[in-house]
C-alpha cells in the first residue's frame, strides 16, 4: 500500500463519509474493515478512524434480541487502538481521538502531542490539541518523557513519509496561549435552544441601560473563565432601512466548544419588544464544520443550515401551557458562522 507524503488533518465527518459511503451502514462497515483487519489486509488512517468510530457505535434497539446481539459492537476494547492506527497511517486526528478516549496518563498525554506535532496546516487541529494537552498537563506527572517519545516517533513517521512535516512539542509558552474550554456554553436542552444559565448570564450582561433614553449601551461582561470582564459592542445595523429600534449586542472571546472555534455571542432584538431576540453564538470555523457537530449535539438544525423552525404544542398534562416556537439557522457571515438558536413563546 501507498502511504500520502503528506497528510492533511480534515473534520471527522469528511474522514468518515467516504468510507462509510462504501458500505450499506455503519454496522456493515464495521464488519467489512474488522474482517479485512483480522486477514492482515492493510487499511488506510481514514479506514482505521472509521473503524474506530464504528467500533464505538450501536444500532438503535429493535424488537428482535438476536437481531440485537448480532448488531453489537464486539471491538469496543479496540477503539483507541484504532485511533491510533489512523494516526499511524495519516490521518493525524486519529492521534487526538486516541488521547480524548484514553482521557488520562502518559500515553493521553503522547498521543495529544503526536496530534499537535503532526497538525500541518491544520490550525484547528492544533488548537484542539493544545487545548486538550492544557487541560490534561495539571494531571500528567511524565510529559518530559512523554514530548520526547512522541517528538521521536513523529519524527519516524516523517523519515517515513507518512507525514510532510513535524513541528516542535508544545510546551510553556503555548500553554499560555492555549484557547480555553468554554464547556459552560453547553446548552440544558439543545433541542429546545435552551441555553445554559451562564450563557443567558452573559446575554443579560452584554448592555446596560441609559436611564434618560432607555437605550441600550456598550458594557463590561464577565464571562467565565476570564480573568477580566470584556468590553462589549452596541450597533444598530438597520437604522438606514427605517429599523432605527432594531438593536445588535456582541461580546468577542476566544475558546474551544466541543472542538469548534468559538469568537463570541451576539443577540438582536427591538426595543420595547420581548417577543423578539436572536440568541446567536458565533464560529471562527466555516458552516462545513460547524453543522455536523451542532446535528451530533441534537440541536434541530438542517443539513444545509437553512432556517428551521419547529412548533413544540402545548401540554397542561405535563405542566406545559404554552405552545413554544423554536428556530434555528446556521449562516456564514464574512469570515465567521452564525448559530441563530431561539424559543420564544407562538403567538407573540
Amino acid at each position: 500500500m501507498s502511504l500520502p507524503t503528506t497528510a492533511q488533518a480534515r473534520p471527522s465527518g469528511e474522514i468518515i463519509g467516504p468510507v462509510l459511503k462504501q458500505h450499506s451502514s455503519i454496522t456493515k462497515m464495521r464488519k467489512t474493515l474488522r474482517g479485512r483487519v483480522k486477514k492482515g489486509q492493510p487499511l488506510t488512517g481514514a479506514e482505521y478512524y472509521a473503524l474506530a468510530f464504528s467500533c464505538g457505535y450501536e444500532e438503535p434497539k429493535g424488537p428482535s434480541k438476536i437481531m440485537n446481539f448480532l448488531s453489537q459492537s464486539k471491538c469496543t476494547d479496540q477503539i483507541a487502538e484504532y485511533y491510533v492506527q489512523a494516526g499511524m497511517h495519516g490521518t493525524p486526528d486519529g492521534f487526538l481521538a486516541a488521547a480524548r478516549k484514553i482521557a488520562t496518563g502518559q500515553d493521553a498525554w503522547t498521543y495529544g502531542q503526536l496530534a499537535y506535532i503532526l497538525s500541518g496546516t491544520d490550525v484547528a487541529l492544533r488548537d484542539e490539541a493544545l487545548t486538550f494537552l492544557s487541560d490534561l498537563r495539571p494531571s500528567s506527572g511524565t510529559a518530559g518523557l512523554s514530548d520526547t517519545q512522541a517528538a521521536t516517533l513523529a519524527q519516524k513517521l516523517v523519515a517515513s513519509r507518512i507525514y510532510g512535516s513535524a513541528i516542535p512539542a508544545a510546551g510553556t509558552k503555548q500553554f499560555a496561549i492555549a484557547p480555553k474550554r468554554l464547556d459552560w456554553l453547553d446548552f440544558a436542552k439543545p433541542s429546545e435552544c435552551e441555553w445554559s444559565k451562564s450563557a443567558y448570564d452573559v446575554f443579560n450582561g452584554i448592555v446596560r441601560w441609559d436611564s434618560r433614553t432607555e437605550k441600550p449601551l456598550p458594557a463590561k461582561v464577565r464571562v467565565p473563565g476570564f480573568s477580566k470582564p470584556i468590553q462589549t459592542m452596541v450597533s444598530y445595523p438597520r437604522t438606514g432601512q427605517g429599523e432605527p429600534d432594531y438593536v445588535v449586542t456582541e461580546v468577542h472571546f476566544s475558546g474551544m466548544w466541543h472542538g469548534l472555534k468559538v469568537y463570541g455571542l451576539e443577540n438582536s432584538f427591538y426595543l420595547r419588544s420581548d417577543a423578539v431576540s436572536g440568541e446567536t453564538l458565533l464560529f471562527s470555523d466555516p458552516p462545513g464544520k460547524v453543522i455536523p457537530v451542532l446535528r451530533k449535539l441534537g440541536f434541530p438544525v438542517r443539513a444545509d443550515g437553512k432556517a428551521y423552525s419547529r412548533l413544540l404544542p402545548a401540554n397542561p398534562a405535563k405542566g406545559i401551557y404554552d405552545a413554544l416556537r423554536v428556530t434555528t439557522s446556521v449562516t456564514k457571515v464574512g469570515q465567521l458562522t452564525a448559530f441563530a438558536c431561539g424559543a420564544i413563546t407562538d403567538g407573540l
